[in-house]
């Protein structure tokens, strides 16, 4: 069953219950069948921007003639330097293959990157860690929408609209790894931080739902397995090993450490199974789930290790010296000005997500860079590009912790390696356009078509792929279609999810997503 068509499933879905249906395609269970010999990565990381964000002003695909139709002429935001010319513009490296190469405004004094007045060193992060190595950025990306609850679910999943009709990428891998990390990973998907929503698993088993866990005292109450946090539980938290069952008392092929409280509620869903209906069965199977991950959870006592865990290591130990005219006590952290603006409070989410990563606890992880981009008003492209710029060094920065730190169970490969990053936000924002007389309209407002990086392991680096119109609208990229079929087209966030996805290791018929789906070419390492 699976290679079952997609239309196929549709027609399916017309006459019975979808979710029943998808199981029986294979398409809900996780996969035993990931190879541990693959050279891809094993976890995601998503970093997300809220509001909509301009990413051209970050890596610039167009043509040196179309900047100046697009980009204002330089300016400043808040004391910080705002818009360039085409002159300004650098490769970070030479070009890889038939692509552009990633291109960014040289904003930095290249004699002194940490200089600040008419410089600035943001977005020099990512050559002071090399991460064109490692990095493409995939542009023109059709949303589907303008609108921000509709667009963040399209950015999720592939698919806009008011309610998830695919689970969320985070939730797909982590079902897709699930088997394999069974035991190892009590954690498969954690959401640091989502000021624009949650990623939800839609349709997918218990353990493909988001934890939210914004803090390690968050997870004290409930799943801290040391007696001065819970001491109710003392003389209740004898753990035995055992053969663990799913809930209608079959083994699963693994084993579970349980107390005698646990092993009762794990009891419990089986002789009620079979008893009503598929979707009551399929509830209980969902609540026996939590039930086994809870206790993985405390079994494994997350707590004691993430607080063992070094999360910001590198940023601290060696600082980098184009950082030093910054707040010294922030890692993710710029200025604007003398002291006009101070970005700061990153830190707390940023150190959590990396202590999650480097403890090797989790499979996914969403974090929201906590800035709102949703501006509307006149100065909403300075706005974009200081800040943005800002936040895209700070992106920079985490990619550099990871590159640091050894992959856990990988001799020879770094957390980088074993990790696929995507940076991204729901949409992008209306462009700038130079009128006859010179001058430049500013619109701010929302805008379909955005810009996706990726960053990690098996991805072609050094790459943009696709770019954009002077209007801000997308242009067509070369796709292999789920079909296997090649095709050229404007790409849409199904395309997106799908990349990622196959970057993962996963096929084409290991997932669906309603609408159609293709991998964009020239992303994953050939």
């Amino acid at each position: 069953m699976r290679n079952t068509s997609r239309r196929t499933l549709l027609k399916w879905a017309l006459g019975a219950g979808q979710l029943a249906l998808l199981e029986r395609a294979g398409l809900l269970g996780s996969s035993p069948a990931y190879a541990a010999g693959m050279d891809v990565p094993s976890r995601l990381a998503v970093l997300y921007i809220p509001g909509g964000y301009r990413p051209a002003y970050y890596f610039t695909p167009m043509e040196d003639a179309d900047i100046p139709l697009c980009v204002p002429a330089p300016s400043n935001y808040s004391g910080e330097p705002v818009f360039f010319d085409a002159s300004k513009v650098v490769d970070l490296a030479a070009a890889n293959g038939p692509y552009k190469p990633l291109r960014t405004w040289q904003s930095w004094n290249p004699a002194d990157p940490a200089a600040r007045g008419s410089f600035s060193p943001l977005m020099y992060g990512y050559t002071h860690f090399a991460l064109h190595e490692q990095l493409s950025v995939l542009h023109g990306i059709d949303q589907g929408t303008n609108d921000h609850a509709s667009a963040f679910i399209s950015s999720m999943c592939g698919v806009a609209g008011a309610d998830y009709r695919a689970p969320a990428v985070h939730s797909v891998i982590a079902n897709h790894l699930f088997e394999r990390y069974r035991e190892s990973r009590p954690l498969p998907f954690v959401v640091v931080a989502g000021e624009r929503g949650t990623p939800l698993g839609m349709g997918l088993p218990s353990h493909a739902s988001p934890v939210r866990v914004p803090s390690i005292e968050s997870l004290k109450p409930q799943l801290s397995a040391k007696p001065a946090d819970n001491p109710w539980w003392t003389g209740l938290d004898a753990r035995t090993e055992a053969p663990e069952l799913d809930a209608r008392g079959q083994p699963t092929g693994s084993t579970l450490k349980t107390t005698t409280v646990e092993r009762f509620s794990l009891s419990r869903a089986q002789p009620l199974m079979d008893r009503s209906t598929a979707k009551v069965d399929n509830y209980l199977e969902g609540l026996h789930g939590s039930l086994a991950s809870v206790s993985r959870v405390l079994a494994t006592d997350v707590v004691s290790m993430l607080e063992r865990t070094k999360g910001i290591d590198t940023l601290t130990a060696n600082r980098p010296a184009y950082l030093s005219s910054y707040l010294s006590n922030q890692s993710f952290t710029y200025t604007f000005g003398l002291a006009n603006f101070h970005l700061t409070g990153l830190d707390p989410r940023m150190d959590l997500a990396l202590r999650l990563l480097k403890s090797d606890l989790c499979t996914s992880v969403h974090v929201s860079l906590q800035l709102d981009f949703d501006t509307h008003n006149g100065l909403g492209h300075g706005y974009s590009c200081a800040h943005g710029r800002g936040l895209m060094d700070c992106v920079a920065r985490f990619l550099g912790e990871l590159k640091a730190a050894p992959a856990p169970g990988k001799p020879g490969k770094t957390l980088l390696d074993d990790t696929l990053v995507l940076v991204m936000s729901e949409f992008g924002r209306s462009w700038a356009s130079r009128g006859s007389d010179g001058t430049y309209s500013l619109p701010d407002d929302h805008h379909p078509y955005t810009s996706v990086c990726f960053a990690g392991g098996n991805v072609a680096g050094n790459r943009q792929v696709g770019s954009y119109t002077p209007r801000g609208l997308g242009v067509p990229v070369d796709l292999i279609e789920e079909t296997g079929q090649p095709s050229r087209r404007v790409p849409r966030s199904a395309d997106v999810v799908t990349t990622a996805l196959r970057i993962m290791g996963m096929e084409a018929h290991d997932f669906f997503i309603p609408g159609g789906y293709g991998e964009v070419v020239g992303l994953r390492k050939a």
